[in-house]
């Protein structure tokens, strides 16, 4: 997670500073409060952003690296020095409608997924929403974050020969980057509730 002040700039022309702030805030606060059971971690790289995580009863992991995909690289042997992990899901911060992602967590504590790789597509099937690594994996793994990472994570992944599985859940999907997605109609109700003072443009 970047600095909340620097949170969601691409919607600067629909939300001022305060209200971006707050979205990014409310919105990754929904990713991490989880009822199925599982340990969580925050990537950041600001000191607001780890006491936040505290806040949150979630592990901040503190990195120098820039950009997402370095600093993944960078917080994969930090989060390893914290009790034994047989998956890694990864999720982006900013999913308004993340509640599916207790049924993803508690289909895999049911099932057999230390060998499989999971990867939740955005709507467009351009990005990915989530992504579970193995465990015995994760060490070689190259995250692809950024434009197509849908299409270099499951090409990456079927060179590995392990099952994947691929889930195209239409909230799970819907992240919020452009002005566009604040239109969404799923999030009409709820949008009062991430977005202080909010009035749809």
């Amino acid at each position: 997670m970047r600095g909340f002040d620097d949170a969601k700039s691409r919607l600067s022309s629909v939300l001022n500073p305060s209200q971006r702030r707050a979205l990014a805030q409310n919105c990754a606060r929904g990713v991490l409060t989880r009822t199925a059971s599982c340990s969580r971690f925050v990537v950041c790289d600001n000191d607001e952003v780890v006491q936040w995580a505290l806040s949150c009863d979630a592990t901040p992991i503190r990195v120098t690296s820039q950009g997402l995909n370095a600093s993944l690289t960078e917080s994969i042997p930090l989060i390893n020095n914290h009790p034994p992990i047989d998956l890694f899901l990864i999720s982006h911060a900013d999913l308004p409608l993340s509640k599916p992602l207790d049924q993803i967590i508690e289909s895999l504590q049911t099932n057999d997924h230390e060998t499989s790789i999971i990867i939740c597509t955005d709507r467009h099937h351009d990005g990915t929403n989530v992504l579970g690594i193995p465990a015995l994996l994760i060490g070689s793994w190259k995250f692809q974050y950024g434009q197509g990472s849908f299409a270099q994570h499951l090409q990456q992944a079927e060179a590995t020969h392990l099952p994947i599985r691929i889930i195209e859940d239409l909230h799970i999907g819907l992240d919020l980057d452009t002005a566009d997605d604040l239109q969404h109609p799923d999030l009409i109700n709820i949008l009062p509730t991430l977005i202080p003072d909010w009035t749809n443009p």
